[in-house]
């Protein structure tokens, strides 16, 4: 039986085209980090230092969980690939200022333990960590979901509760815009989190196929539902959904026409959900997770197989 290891595998039996790579997944982690950047720092802006206490210790839970079930079940330590980095600063982002730091704990080790590791680790995990995470986290403490603390730029010291824009309806798209409302800590400012899509789109991190599918579909089913589309956009993290999570390259289709799909089916569960179903900001998360769980699916369908010679 020939072995086709590259070590050992005899490379003119094998079919062009050959394609280099200098990418890895810690380079990868790292411009999502990059990426992640603008968002984190209006964030804390916006919401005072809690912000940034909350996303540094949702980033050094994750890596503990990580390194501490690495150690365990003795294989190598996968800690330096950046991955539960980025799973914690997305989990953090999803999450109220004001939500307590061990119940932010509880989170992580879901994401790096329930729905990254036992699943084999990186590159086998069916569930996007921290979306799924972030799910079982609104059903375990869902009255620290209630609370949202208003943005206030002028004074950290006067602390005041609001609505998030979706179960208000009556934010205004320039507050909307800029981050001057109420909702999880990073995903508030559709300016910053545009930002840090320009930056991984310019260096091909993700790409434009799963955010304009789904935000597309978003669109044109609120407006059908008689819904504002723009508002629809604007409000619930809709934008951090479309180019951070439905983005995420072990979770979704790997085919162009695969991306389309799960954007739009994604998008379109969203509306449904939202509008029809009474939920709100977790009709995104679960809408991902069952579009993740389809991936499989819509790859087999929309993969290319070569013409028989």
């Amino acid at each position: 039986m020939t072995d086709f290891r590259p070590e050992v595998a005899d490379f003119k039996k094998l079919s062009a085209p050959y394609i280099k790579d200098d990418a890895s997944v810690s380079k990868i982690m790292t411009h999502m980090l990059i990426g992640l950047m603008p968002s984190l720092v209006l964030s804390g802006i916006l919401f005072g230092g809690r912000a940034l206490m909350l996303t540094a210790f949702c980033i050094l839970t994750s890596m503990l969980w990580e390194w501490l079930f690495c150690f365990i079940t003795k294989k190598k330590s996968s800690t330096e690939d950046l991955s539960a980095a980025v799973t914690g600063v997305i989990f953090a982002f999803m999450l109220p200022s004001n939500f307590p730091f061990w119940w932010a704990a509880v989170g992580t080790l879901m994401a790096i333990v329930v729905f990254k590791q036992l699943f084999g680790g990186l590159g086998r995990n069916i569930l996007n960590p921290a979306v799924a995470s972030r799910l079982v986290c609104w059903l375990l403490f869902r009255s620290d979901f209630s609370k949202y603390l208003e943005p206030d730029v002028n004074s950290a010291d006067i602390e005041t509760f609001g609505e998030i824009s979706l179960l208000s309806g009556a934010d205004a798209y320039g507050d909307m815009f800029l981050g001057r409302v109420c909702g999880g800590l990073g995903e508030v400012s559709v300016l910053a989190l545009l930002t840090g899509a320009f930056y991984l789109l310019s260096t091909r991190v993700i790409s434009l196929y799963e955010p304009i599918a789904f935000l597309g579909t978003v669109f044109i089913f609120s407006s059908v539902a008689g819904k504002d589309g723009v508002y629809q956009i604007l409000a619930g993290g809709t934008v951090l959904a479309a180019f951070f999570l439905c983005c995420d390259t072990v979770t979704t289709p790997v085919t162009a026409l695969g991306k389309i799909i799960f954007g739009v089916l994604a998008g379109g569960l969203t509306c449904v959900f939202r509008f029809f179903a009474g939920m709100h900001q977790e009709s995104m998360l679960i809408a991902i997770l069952i579009c993740n769980v389809l991936t499989i699916v819509i790859d087999r369908v929309t993969e290319t197989r070569p013409d028989k010679q």
